[in-house]
């Protein structure tokens, strides 16, 4: 995979620095909705620059857009966008009585039927008051398309393009602002109530730092806390240019990724966005950051078809406890790969009928059956360890040893001496070992058990 440059002109669109770090006082944005904004934004710079609305054939931003349900789709997130109020502050200085308040919503949307020949078009349009700032912005950041759309978590994608905008800053640190304001930031979402920091580190802060710096190889991202005694009250960043042999090794790491099944930067967001797939992941179950970080893993196609498989079992009346967690499975697995299955989708997409092909039933009948065998190897091994628990300490002392006698590593066997059931990993082999020894052990490990 070729590492784009930002000094390419392919796909930039140039974004004004105060809608980097949107600050929404109502409404939510999520991460595909702030793709389809940079997207938008991308095509409303390419035309003429007098323009008050912008057009764009809707199948260039949703590829096929023949299904109500991804046209729907695509109007739930213009919702998102039309419903979110955002406010910076703008000015060509750094003195604060300087600054210009704006208040408005990201846009302004319609989607007009195909008629005519004409295929359905999107029509939007920006605030009167923001949209010059928008289209011809004095301060921006050059963002390349491609590399915005690896991103898998919203904090990421934004930490991303704050990370671009303080690149070549004096001192490379960002804005240092309260907790609170970049939580607000890093979710899309205002805030109903403070912030706890511990969680808002773990679930969103260092997630999206990580994405950030082994995503792209221009900097790293490193996080400033500020301290009040012994609670954090303001955060800050660092952005670090790598150096180029650092970048390019790290390049080179994401080049094997790619070599691995991770899609080429160049065909991810030249493409239009599947949003179809996704709210047909999300109706599985999955949440969107779950079903974007599939759709971003796997061939579009394949993990159609396993959609498309799941949704037959569910409706055969399948027991399946939870359809995300089946279709994760599916999908690992390649069951909805094989040619008879995939027939069987296509049927089951072609006229709705419920019932499920021979090859598709033998494919279900295997995974319950070893789902059967695990839950029985299971409850054997709760089984034996409460036994075990419940034998004399001499009876115990032996078994221990037994067990010992069967490591071959001689750094295991000097764990498993000097610490015993202490240590965890070799504790959950040590019943492992124990349930095989166990007649019933053998039961579950036939198609009928």
């Amino acid at each position: 995979m070729r590492k784009e440059k930002l000094t390419e002109d392919k796909e930039l669109v140039r974004k004004a620095n105060p809608a980097i770090a949107i600050r929404p006082t109502s409404g939510k944005l999520t991460l595909v909705s702030r793709r389809i904004y940079n997207l938008l934004l991308y095509h409303a710079q390419q035309h003429a620059k007098d323009c008050d609305e912008y057009t764009l054939p809707l199948a260039q931003v949703v590829g096929n857009v023949s299904s109500s349900e991804n046209t729907e789709a695509i109007k739930k997130r213009l919702r998102e966008m039309a419903s979110t109020t955002i406010e910076w502050n703008s000015s060509t200085t750094d003195d604060l009585a300087d600054q210009e308040w704006n208040i408005a919503s990201l846009l302004a949307a319609k989607i007009t039927p195909a008629r005519k020949g004409r295929p359905m078009m999107l029509t939007w349009s920006y605030a009167p008051s923001v949209r010059r700032e928008l289209i011809e912005p004095k301060q921006y950041t050059r963002l390349l398309l491609q590399l915005t759309s690896r991103m898998t978590l919203y904090s990421a994608a934004v930490l991303l393009e704050i990370g671009f905008q303080y690149l070549s800053s004096p001192g490379q640190l960002t804005m240092r602002q309260p907790v609170d304001w970049w939580a607000a930031v890093l979710r899309g979402q205002p805030l109903s109530r403070p912030v706890d920091y511990r969680f808002f580190k773990r679930d969103t802060l260092t997630p999206g730092l990580r994405e950030v710096n082994e995503v792209q190889s221009e900097f790293e991202l490193d996080l400033i806390e500020h301290r009040n005694g012994r609670k954090v009250v303001e955060l800050q960043f660092k952005v670090i240019r790598r150096c180029a042999d650092a970048a390019a090794e790290h390049a080179s790491s994401v080049d094997n990724l790619a070599d691995n099944g991770t899609p080429d930067a160049t065909d991810m967001l030249s493409k239009p966005l599947n949003l179809e797939l996704l709210e047909s992941l999300m109706s599985l179950g999955l949440n969107e950051h779950d079903a974007d970080l599939l759709v971003s893993r796997h061939d579009n196609d394949r993990v159609t078809r396993a959609v498309a498989y799941v949704k037959s079992k569910l409706a055969a009346k399948s027991p399946i406890d939870s359809p995300a967690a089946y279709l994760q499975h599916v999908i690992k697995h390649g069951y909805a790969d094989s040619p008879a299955v995939s027939a069987q989708t296509e049927q089951v997409e072609a006229d709705g009928q419920p019932d499920v092909s021979e090859a598709a039933r033998q494919v279900v009948s295997q995974v319950e059956s070893e789902e059967r065998r695990r839950r029985h190897e299971r409850q054997l091994i709760d089984e034996v360890r409460a036994g075990f628990e419940a034998c004399p300490e001499q009876e115990q002392s032996l078994r221990i040893h037994a067990f010992g006698q069967t490591l071959r590593a001689p750094r295991e066997r000097q764990t498993w001496n000097s610490l015993g059931l202490a240590s965890r990993p070799l504790s959950a082999r040590f019943f492992w070992w124990m349930a095989t020894q166990d007649p019933r052990w053998e039961e579950s490990q036939t198609p009928e058990a």
